[in-house]
Protein backbone atom coordinates (compact mmCIF):
# COMPACT_ATOMS: atom_id res chain seq x y z
CA UNK A 1 0.00 0.00 0.00
CA UNK A 2 1.18 3.54 -1.31
CA UNK A 3 1.64 5.93 1.34
CA UNK A 4 0.77 9.53 0.08
CA UNK A 5 3.24 12.41 2.02
CA UNK A 6 1.81 15.63 2.07
CA UNK A 7 4.75 18.06 3.30
CA UNK A 8 3.71 21.61 4.56
CA UNK A 9 5.88 23.50 2.95
CA UNK A 10 3.21 25.73 3.34
CA UNK A 11 4.75 26.22 7.31
CA UNK A 12 7.89 26.25 5.92
CA UNK A 13 7.30 29.61 3.96
CA UNK A 14 4.98 31.04 6.52
CA UNK A 15 7.69 31.09 9.49
CA UNK A 16 10.59 32.47 7.08
CA UNK A 17 8.12 35.37 5.74
CA UNK A 18 4.50 35.34 6.88
CA UNK A 19 3.30 38.59 4.86
CA UNK A 20 4.36 37.16 1.44
CA UNK A 21 2.94 33.11 1.98
CA UNK A 22 -0.03 34.92 2.81
CA UNK A 23 0.08 36.74 -0.27
CA UNK A 24 0.48 33.67 -2.47
CA UNK A 25 -2.45 32.16 -0.86
CA UNK A 26 -4.69 34.58 -1.43
CA UNK A 27 -4.01 34.70 -4.75
CA UNK A 28 -3.75 31.25 -5.41
CA UNK A 29 -6.93 30.56 -2.78
CA UNK A 30 -7.93 27.43 -4.13
CA UNK A 31 -4.74 25.62 -2.58
CA UNK A 32 -5.91 23.06 0.35
CA UNK A 33 -4.05 24.85 2.97
CA UNK A 34 -4.97 28.51 2.04
CA UNK A 35 -7.74 29.06 4.82
CA UNK A 36 -5.09 27.30 7.61
CA UNK A 37 -2.30 30.26 6.08
CA UNK A 38 -4.90 33.15 6.64
CA UNK A 39 -5.73 31.65 10.03
CA UNK A 40 -2.25 31.18 11.42
CA UNK A 41 -1.54 35.12 9.87
CA UNK A 42 -4.37 36.24 11.71
CA UNK A 43 -2.43 34.72 14.77
CA UNK A 44 0.99 36.29 13.50
CA UNK A 45 -1.24 39.65 13.40
CA UNK A 46 -2.11 38.72 16.78
CA UNK A 47 1.44 38.63 18.08
CA UNK A 48 3.15 41.73 16.07
CA UNK A 49 0.18 43.32 17.38
CA UNK A 50 0.48 47.50 17.68
CA UNK A 51 -1.79 49.65 19.55
CA UNK A 52 -1.35 53.43 17.19
CA UNK A 53 -1.98 56.58 18.56
CA UNK A 54 -5.48 56.91 17.04
CA UNK A 55 -6.41 53.10 18.74
CA UNK A 56 -5.88 54.22 22.71
CA UNK A 57 -9.78 54.89 23.48
CA UNK A 58 -10.31 51.48 21.89
CA UNK A 59 -11.45 48.14 23.77
CA UNK A 60 -8.11 46.54 23.44
CA UNK A 61 -6.30 49.30 26.11
CA UNK A 62 -9.27 47.96 28.58
CA UNK A 63 -8.35 44.12 27.76
CA UNK A 64 -4.35 44.76 28.48
CA UNK A 65 -4.98 46.27 31.47
CA UNK A 66 -7.47 43.48 32.51
CA UNK A 67 -4.77 41.33 32.29
CA UNK A 68 -2.19 43.30 34.29
CA UNK A 69 -5.04 43.80 37.38
CA UNK A 70 -6.36 39.80 37.29
CA UNK A 71 -2.70 38.64 37.36
CA UNK A 72 -1.88 40.53 40.83
CA UNK A 73 -5.14 39.27 42.46
CA UNK A 74 -4.26 35.78 41.76
CA UNK A 75 -8.39 34.25 41.83
CA UNK A 76 -9.31 30.97 42.27
CA UNK A 77 -12.38 29.54 41.33
CA UNK A 78 -14.83 31.24 43.54
CA UNK A 79 -13.04 34.62 43.03
CA UNK A 80 -13.41 34.61 39.40
CA UNK A 81 -16.77 33.71 39.71
CA UNK A 82 -17.42 36.66 42.04
CA UNK A 83 -15.26 38.97 39.60
CA UNK A 84 -17.07 38.02 36.81
CA UNK A 85 -20.27 38.77 38.52
CA UNK A 86 -19.14 42.18 39.96
CA UNK A 87 -18.01 42.82 36.09
CA UNK A 88 -21.78 43.31 34.63
CA UNK A 89 -20.69 41.26 31.58
CA UNK A 90 -23.75 38.95 30.40
CA UNK A 91 -21.60 37.05 27.81
CA UNK A 92 -18.70 34.70 28.95
CA UNK A 93 -16.26 33.91 26.86
CA UNK A 94 -13.17 37.15 27.40
CA UNK A 95 -13.43 37.22 31.08
CA UNK A 96 -12.76 33.34 31.01
CA UNK A 97 -10.30 33.96 28.46
CA UNK A 98 -8.50 36.85 30.69
CA UNK A 99 -8.73 34.65 33.70
CA UNK A 100 -6.82 31.83 31.84
CA UNK A 101 -4.37 34.08 30.75
CA UNK A 102 -3.91 36.52 34.03
CA UNK A 103 -2.95 32.68 35.37
CA UNK A 104 0.34 32.66 33.93
CA UNK A 105 1.26 36.16 33.31
CA UNK A 106 0.72 40.17 33.71
CA UNK A 107 1.70 40.83 29.93
CA UNK A 108 -1.75 41.63 28.37
CA UNK A 109 -0.24 41.15 24.69
CA UNK A 110 -1.22 37.36 25.21
CA UNK A 111 -4.63 37.77 25.14
CA UNK A 112 -4.74 39.61 21.69
CA UNK A 113 -2.03 35.87 20.32
CA UNK A 114 -5.53 34.39 22.05
CA UNK A 115 -7.83 36.58 20.42
CA UNK A 116 -6.10 36.19 16.72
CA UNK A 117 -6.73 32.14 17.07
CA UNK A 118 -10.36 32.58 17.67
CA UNK A 119 -10.91 35.19 15.30
CA UNK A 120 -8.63 34.14 12.69
CA UNK A 121 -10.58 30.60 12.41
CA UNK A 122 -14.09 32.10 12.58
CA UNK A 123 -12.93 34.56 9.58
CA UNK A 124 -10.63 31.97 7.69
CA UNK A 125 -13.87 29.86 7.42
CA UNK A 126 -16.45 32.20 6.29
CA UNK A 127 -13.87 33.82 3.36
CA UNK A 128 -13.36 30.25 1.96
CA UNK A 129 -16.39 29.46 2.81
CA UNK A 130 -17.74 32.04 0.16
CA UNK A 131 -14.27 31.09 -2.27
CA UNK A 132 -14.90 27.88 -2.36
CA UNK A 133 -18.47 28.16 -4.21
CA UNK A 134 -16.72 30.19 -6.67
CA UNK A 135 -17.50 28.50 -10.33
CA UNK A 136 -14.67 29.23 -13.30
CA UNK A 137 -12.10 31.64 -13.75
CA UNK A 138 -12.33 34.88 -11.26
CA UNK A 139 -13.77 37.23 -12.91
CA UNK A 140 -12.50 41.30 -12.53
CA UNK A 141 -15.37 42.40 -10.44
CA UNK A 142 -15.49 39.24 -8.74
CA UNK A 143 -11.78 40.37 -7.25
CA UNK A 144 -12.92 43.80 -6.34
CA UNK A 145 -15.83 42.42 -4.34
CA UNK A 146 -13.93 39.52 -2.67
CA UNK A 147 -11.29 42.52 -1.56
CA UNK A 148 -14.83 44.31 0.18
CA UNK A 149 -15.52 41.07 1.91
CA UNK A 150 -12.48 40.88 3.49
CA UNK A 151 -11.90 44.31 4.41
CA UNK A 152 -15.72 44.26 6.14
CA UNK A 153 -14.97 43.04 8.98
CA UNK A 154 -10.90 42.26 8.89
CA UNK A 155 -8.88 41.23 11.19
CA UNK A 156 -7.35 44.47 12.32
CA UNK A 157 -11.17 44.47 14.24
CA UNK A 158 -9.87 42.55 16.99
CA UNK A 159 -9.97 45.92 18.42
CA UNK A 160 -12.92 45.14 19.34
CA UNK A 161 -13.10 41.11 19.96
CA UNK A 162 -16.34 40.36 21.45
CA UNK A 163 -19.00 42.50 18.71
CA UNK A 164 -15.97 41.30 15.74
CA UNK A 165 -15.50 38.16 16.71
CA UNK A 166 -19.29 37.15 17.33
CA UNK A 167 -20.05 38.58 13.81
CA UNK A 168 -17.79 35.66 12.21
CA UNK A 169 -19.34 33.30 14.88
CA UNK A 170 -23.17 34.21 13.75
CA UNK A 171 -22.10 34.23 9.79
CA UNK A 172 -20.29 30.81 10.67
CA UNK A 173 -23.40 29.02 11.79
CA UNK A 174 -25.89 31.52 9.15
CA UNK A 175 -24.33 30.65 6.01
CA UNK A 176 -24.58 26.67 5.64
CA UNK A 177 -28.09 27.45 6.88
CA UNK A 178 -28.89 29.70 4.22
CA UNK A 179 -26.60 27.72 1.37
CA UNK A 180 -26.88 24.22 2.22
CA UNK A 181 -30.23 23.96 4.30
CA UNK A 182 -28.25 22.73 7.86
CA UNK A 183 -30.53 23.94 10.70
CA UNK A 184 -27.89 22.18 13.20
CA UNK A 185 -25.40 24.97 11.90
CA UNK A 186 -27.83 27.50 13.65
CA UNK A 187 -26.37 26.15 16.94
CA UNK A 188 -23.52 28.82 16.30
CA UNK A 189 -25.99 31.55 16.10
CA UNK A 190 -27.89 31.21 19.09
CA UNK A 191 -24.73 30.88 21.52
CA UNK A 192 -23.24 33.86 20.44
CA UNK A 193 -25.44 36.18 22.22
CA UNK A 194 -24.53 34.14 25.40
CA UNK A 195 -20.90 33.44 25.04
CA UNK A 196 -18.91 36.23 23.12
CA UNK A 197 -21.38 39.38 22.57
CA UNK A 198 -25.02 39.71 24.21
CA UNK A 199 -26.22 42.31 21.99
CA UNK A 200 -26.96 39.27 19.40
CA UNK A 201 -29.96 38.56 21.01
CA UNK A 202 -30.72 41.75 18.73
CA UNK A 203 -30.03 39.54 15.75
CA UNK A 204 -31.73 36.37 16.66
CA UNK A 205 -35.13 38.01 16.31
CA UNK A 206 -34.59 38.29 12.55
CA UNK A 207 -33.13 35.08 12.38
CA UNK A 208 -36.29 33.70 14.85
CA UNK A 209 -38.95 35.41 11.77
CA UNK A 210 -37.22 34.19 9.17
CA UNK A 211 -37.27 30.32 10.61
CA UNK A 212 -40.92 31.21 11.89
CA UNK A 213 -42.03 32.64 8.79
CA UNK A 214 -40.15 30.76 5.92
CA UNK A 215 -38.62 33.48 2.89
CA UNK A 216 -41.66 36.05 2.04
CA UNK A 217 -39.41 37.69 0.45
CA UNK A 218 -41.86 40.11 -1.56
CA UNK A 219 -42.58 41.29 2.10
CA UNK A 220 -39.24 41.77 3.45
CA UNK A 221 -38.52 43.55 0.71
CA UNK A 222 -41.47 45.50 1.33
CA UNK A 223 -40.37 45.84 4.80
CA UNK A 224 -36.42 46.78 3.80
CA UNK A 225 -37.84 49.71 1.51
CA UNK A 226 -39.62 51.05 4.42
CA UNK A 227 -37.06 50.71 6.80
CA UNK A 228 -34.84 52.63 4.59
CA UNK A 229 -36.58 55.92 4.49
CA UNK A 230 -38.42 55.57 8.20
CA UNK A 231 -36.36 53.58 10.82
CA UNK A 232 -36.24 55.71 14.42
CA UNK A 233 -36.48 53.88 17.29
CA UNK A 234 -39.24 55.49 19.60
CA UNK A 235 -36.98 54.82 22.63
CA UNK A 236 -39.59 55.11 25.70
CA UNK A 237 -41.85 52.27 23.73
CA UNK A 238 -38.21 50.29 23.61
CA UNK A 239 -37.26 51.13 26.74
CA UNK A 240 -40.43 50.04 28.43
CA UNK A 241 -39.88 46.80 26.30
CA UNK A 242 -36.80 46.06 27.71
CA UNK A 243 -38.05 46.92 31.36
CA UNK A 244 -40.59 44.65 30.98
CA UNK A 245 -39.50 41.77 29.74
CA UNK A 246 -35.75 41.86 30.05
CA UNK A 247 -33.35 39.79 33.07
CA UNK A 248 -31.76 42.97 35.73
CA UNK A 249 -28.45 42.21 33.92
CA UNK A 250 -29.68 42.99 30.70
CA UNK A 251 -31.18 45.99 31.56
CA UNK A 252 -28.57 47.38 33.13
CA UNK A 253 -25.77 46.17 31.10
CA UNK A 254 -27.43 48.47 28.27
CA UNK A 255 -28.81 51.65 30.06
CA UNK A 256 -26.04 53.59 28.49
CA UNK A 257 -27.04 52.56 25.15
CA UNK A 258 -30.84 53.18 25.57
CA UNK A 259 -30.71 56.50 27.46
CA UNK A 260 -32.71 59.21 25.71
CA UNK A 261 -30.68 62.25 26.67
CA UNK A 262 -27.66 60.21 24.60
CA UNK A 263 -30.23 58.83 22.14
CA UNK A 264 -31.01 62.50 21.36
CA UNK A 265 -27.52 63.77 20.95
CA UNK A 266 -26.85 61.05 19.08
CA UNK A 267 -29.79 61.72 16.65
CA UNK A 268 -29.14 65.61 16.01
CA UNK A 269 -25.35 64.64 15.34
CA UNK A 270 -23.94 66.31 17.88
CA UNK A 271 -22.13 63.15 19.48
CA UNK A 272 -18.28 64.21 18.18
CA UNK A 273 -16.73 62.44 15.59
CA UNK A 274 -12.64 63.17 15.62
CA UNK A 275 -12.29 60.31 12.86
CA UNK A 276 -10.76 62.50 9.59
CA UNK A 277 -13.77 62.53 6.82
CA UNK A 278 -12.77 59.00 4.65
CA UNK A 279 -13.23 57.47 7.99
CA UNK A 280 -16.97 58.33 8.68
CA UNK A 281 -18.19 57.90 5.25
CA UNK A 282 -16.30 54.86 3.75
CA UNK A 283 -18.95 52.44 5.35
CA UNK A 284 -21.71 54.34 4.04
CA UNK A 285 -20.56 54.26 0.71
CA UNK A 286 -20.04 51.00 0.90
CA UNK A 287 -23.48 49.83 2.45
CA UNK A 288 -25.40 52.30 -0.25
CA UNK A 289 -23.30 50.79 -3.46
CA UNK A 290 -24.98 47.09 -1.97
CA UNK A 291 -28.08 47.98 -1.14
CA UNK A 292 -28.74 49.89 -4.63
CA UNK A 293 -26.96 46.29 -6.15
CA UNK A 294 -29.58 44.50 -4.59
CA UNK A 295 -32.56 46.64 -5.24
CA UNK A 296 -31.68 46.39 -8.80
CA UNK A 297 -31.00 42.44 -8.72
CA UNK A 298 -34.14 41.59 -7.28
CA UNK A 299 -36.45 44.01 -9.20
CA UNK A 300 -34.44 43.89 -13.02
CA UNK A 301 -33.35 40.07 -12.66
CA UNK A 302 -35.65 38.15 -10.76
CA UNK A 303 -36.87 36.20 -13.92
CA UNK A 304 -33.61 35.38 -15.06
CA UNK A 305 -32.31 33.95 -11.95
CA UNK A 306 -35.57 31.91 -11.48
CA UNK A 307 -34.82 30.30 -14.50
CA UNK A 308 -32.26 28.24 -12.76
CA UNK A 309 -34.68 27.20 -10.53
CA UNK A 310 -32.54 28.82 -7.61
CA UNK A 311 -33.87 28.72 -4.11
CA UNK A 312 -30.85 28.70 -2.46
CA UNK A 313 -30.25 32.14 -3.58
CA UNK A 314 -33.56 33.34 -2.75
CA UNK A 315 -33.03 32.06 0.51
CA UNK A 316 -30.50 34.17 0.80
CA UNK A 317 -31.26 37.33 -0.21
CA UNK A 318 -35.03 36.73 1.59
CA UNK A 319 -33.03 37.06 4.50
CA UNK A 320 -30.53 40.02 3.84
CA UNK A 321 -33.84 41.95 3.10
CA UNK A 322 -35.38 40.87 6.43
CA UNK A 323 -31.74 41.32 8.53
CA UNK A 324 -31.19 44.91 6.75
CA UNK A 325 -34.75 46.14 7.78
CA UNK A 326 -33.46 45.40 11.56
CA UNK A 327 -30.15 46.89 11.33
CA UNK A 328 -32.06 49.77 9.88
CA UNK A 329 -33.99 50.34 12.68
CA UNK A 330 -31.05 49.20 15.01
CA UNK A 331 -28.81 51.80 13.86
CA UNK A 332 -30.61 54.71 14.64
CA UNK A 333 -29.88 54.18 18.53
CA UNK A 334 -25.87 54.38 19.77
CA UNK A 335 -23.69 51.24 18.64
CA UNK A 336 -26.41 49.98 16.79
CA UNK A 337 -24.58 50.87 13.33
CA UNK A 338 -22.02 48.04 13.63
CA UNK A 339 -24.89 45.51 12.82
CA UNK A 340 -24.87 47.04 9.21
CA UNK A 341 -21.40 45.53 9.28
CA UNK A 342 -23.29 42.06 9.24
CA UNK A 343 -26.25 43.13 6.58
CA UNK A 344 -22.71 44.28 4.20
CA UNK A 345 -21.33 40.87 4.63
CA UNK A 346 -24.31 39.13 3.58
CA UNK A 347 -25.16 41.62 0.52
CA UNK A 348 -21.53 41.25 -0.57
CA UNK A 349 -21.65 37.26 -0.87
CA UNK A 350 -24.95 37.03 -2.09
CA UNK A 351 -23.52 39.68 -5.02
CA UNK A 352 -20.21 37.82 -5.12
CA UNK A 353 -22.26 34.53 -6.09
CA UNK A 354 -24.66 36.28 -7.84
CA UNK A 355 -21.45 37.63 -10.92
CA UNK A 356 -19.52 34.64 -10.21
CA UNK A 357 -21.93 32.10 -10.88
CA UNK A 358 -24.67 33.36 -12.78
CA UNK A 359 -24.95 34.94 -16.53
CA UNK A 360 -24.65 38.13 -16.28
CA UNK A 361 -26.93 41.08 -18.09
CA UNK A 362 -25.41 44.02 -19.82
CA UNK A 363 -27.19 46.31 -17.42
CA UNK A 364 -25.54 44.63 -14.21
CA UNK A 365 -22.27 44.99 -15.94
CA UNK A 366 -23.14 48.48 -16.60
CA UNK A 367 -23.92 48.92 -12.89
CA UNK A 368 -20.45 47.07 -11.94
CA UNK A 369 -18.93 49.49 -13.91
CA UNK A 370 -19.99 52.68 -12.24
CA UNK A 371 -19.77 50.84 -9.13
CA UNK A 372 -16.49 50.24 -9.41
CA UNK A 373 -14.69 53.01 -8.21
CA UNK A 374 -16.98 53.63 -5.02
CA UNK A 375 -15.63 49.69 -4.12
CA UNK A 376 -12.19 50.60 -4.80
CA UNK A 377 -12.74 53.59 -2.56
CA UNK A 378 -13.95 51.40 0.48
CA UNK A 379 -10.59 49.04 -0.72
CA UNK A 380 -8.21 52.04 -0.39
CA UNK A 381 -9.41 52.98 3.24
CA UNK A 382 -10.36 49.84 4.55
CA UNK A 383 -6.11 49.10 4.18
CA UNK A 384 -5.34 52.65 5.28
CA UNK A 385 -7.43 52.13 8.45
CA UNK A 386 -5.50 48.66 9.01
CA UNK A 387 -2.32 50.84 9.36
CA UNK A 388 -3.48 51.69 12.92
CA UNK A 389 -2.67 48.43 14.11
CA UNK A 390 -0.32 47.01 11.75
CA UNK A 391 3.70 47.01 12.46
CA UNK A 392 6.16 46.83 11.14
CA UNK A 393 7.01 43.43 12.09
CA UNK A 394 3.66 42.45 10.50
CA UNK A 395 4.94 42.90 7.15
CA UNK A 396 8.45 41.95 7.46
CA UNK A 397 9.19 40.06 10.48
CA UNK A 398 8.24 36.40 10.63
CA UNK A 399 7.28 34.58 14.29
CA UNK A 400 10.90 34.16 15.72
CA UNK A 401 11.78 37.72 14.82
CA UNK A 402 8.61 39.23 16.86
CA UNK A 403 9.73 37.27 19.63
CA UNK A 404 12.39 40.16 19.99
CA UNK A 405 9.48 42.82 19.78
CA UNK A 406 6.26 41.06 21.17
CA UNK A 407 4.37 43.84 23.09
CA UNK A 408 6.36 46.42 22.11
CA UNK A 409 5.64 47.01 18.44
CA UNK A 410 4.93 50.15 16.84
CA UNK A 411 2.29 50.90 14.32
CA UNK A 412 3.04 52.09 11.03
CA UNK A 413 0.35 54.81 11.09
CA UNK A 414 2.62 56.01 13.98
CA UNK A 415 5.55 55.86 11.92
CA UNK A 416 4.55 57.76 8.85
CA UNK A 417 3.36 60.70 11.13
CA UNK A 418 6.80 60.81 12.76
CA UNK A 419 8.47 62.10 9.42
Amino acid sequence: MRIKRHTSYHLIYFVAQPFLTLIYYLINFKKPKAKNVMWLFTVFYGAAFAIGAESQGSDINRYLDEIFSLNQMSLDLNGALQYFYLSGEIDVLRTILSLMVSSFTDNGYYIIIVFGVIFGYFYSRNMWYVLDRLEGKTKSFTRILLFCLFLTVPIWFLNGFRFWTATHVFLFGLLPYLLEGKKKSLIWCFLTPFLIHYSFLIAIVPLGIYLLLGNKIKYYFILFIITVFVSNININQFNNLISNYAPEVLIERTSSYRSEDKLAAYRNNEVTDTRVWYAKYYTKVFNYVLVFFLIYIYKFNEKQLMKNNNKIFFNLLGFIFLFMSFSNVISTIPSGGRFIYISNLLATILIILVFQNYPTSKSLKTLSLFASPFLIFFIVIALRLSLYSISVMTIFGNPLTTILTFGDNWAINDIIKGF
